[in-house]
């Protein structure tokens, strides 16, 4: 797995560098650097987060494994099993990281960059690394070696970073049907009122379709990104903790009302 970290980490320092050159070439304003250091930076900390708490949720995990009365054989049919479950509980999830107020709060992170490009990526919550394996804890308990869970969510994860760029159009339809392609993915964090929360999928698309949660990338329709009210900052401290400010704001006017 280390190894595989390390090749990611060079693909996507080449994949970045490319991008921002043919950007500047182009002139196309896809990135702006105050933008991309705070990305970065986002990343750098949740990444982190990620590492330091990967030993206590493999823990739990192993708990959690050893009272189930299932143990699932580590077989390719059970490793593509899993990976088709990871992407289920990766969709829900998601889906309530935006449609629950508490959990968009940490994912707001995420979208709050005007850009969108593969620096984007990097701009992991910090706060959900600490939270997010527990919706993952489903799958030791049905039977599924903790191990063989953190590799496939690792590796969906890693996945996700090469979504976000503005260089890749529309791919062949069956790939466009049945995965979140670079299409898929500008929806999903545009705030135009035909895309807003759309496309929730990781690796794959089939949830969304099968959800009602899908949205096709309009050729009539650019995506605009960002958030509903964008804050206007690169500020990180702003950038991480703003949706909490409004919280409590409307809290005490919540308050105050009644």
């Amino acid at each position: 797995m280390e190894s595989l970290l390390v090749i990611f980490f060079f693909i996507y320092i080449i994949a970045i560098s490319v991008e921002a050159y043919i950007d500047f070439k182009a002139e196309s304003n896809i990135y702006y650097w105050k933008d991309s250091l705070v990305s970065i930076s986002l990343g750098f900390l949740g990444i982190m987060v990620r590492v330091l708490g990967k030993g206590l949720w493999l823990a739990i995990w192993y708990f959690v494994y050893e009272l189930s009365p299932f143990k699932i054989p580590a077989t390719p049919l059970t490793w593509v099993l899993l990976f088709f479950l990871n992407e289920f509980v990766y969709y829900w999830f998601h889906r309530i990281s935006h449609e629950n107020r508490f959990f968009w709060a940490v994912h707001v992170n995420h979208h709050s960059s005007e850009k969108f490009n593969f620096s984007v990526s990097a701009r992991i919550p910090f706060l959900n690394s600490i939270y997010h394996n527990a919706f993952w804890i489903i799958l030791p308990f049905i039977g599924f070696e903790p191990t063989m869970v953190f590799a496939v969510e690792t590796v969906s994860f890693l996945f996700a970073f090469f979504q976000h760029t503005q260089l890749v159009k529309k791919l062949p339809k069956p790939i466009e049907y049945l995965f979140n392609t670079p299409s898929h993915h500008r929806v999903h964090h545009a705030i135009n009122p035909v895309y807003l929360n759309r496309n929730y999928g990781n690796v794959l698309i089939i949830y969304d379709r099968l959800f009602g949660s899908f949205q096709e990338e309009l050729t009539d329709v650019p995506p605009k990104f960002g958030i509903t009210n964008n804050i206007n900052t690169y500020n990180i401290i702003t950038v991480i903790f703003h949706e909490w400010k409004d919280m409590w704001k409307d809290l005490k006017n919540k308050r105050t009302s009644s």
